[in-house]
């Protein structure tokens, strides 16, 4: 059975240059909750901080404890 700490840090990172996607949700100051993602191609990292190169070049870190991955749809 896998539990939330197996979901929110995979076991082993994408390929490089996989194209994947990371979701956040978080309550904003009002209750309601917000929904923000990223895609790009995987550009190294370990199981609990990805960079991901954005489709406009830039490569930024995302830690998964704030992040979820997904596969996106391309």
């Amino acid at each position: 059975m896998i539990d939330e700490g197996e979901y929110n840090h995979p076991p082993h990172a994408p390929r490089v240059r996989e194209h994947i996607g990371l979701i956040r949700w978080r309550r904003t100051s009002d209750g309601e909750w917000e929904c923000e993602t990223v895609t790009g191609q995987y550009a190294g990292g370990d199981s609990h901080c990805w960079r991901v190169r954005l489709y406009t070049g830039i490569e930024l870190e995302y830690d998964l404890d704030d992040w979820a991955p997904y596969k996106p749809q391309l």
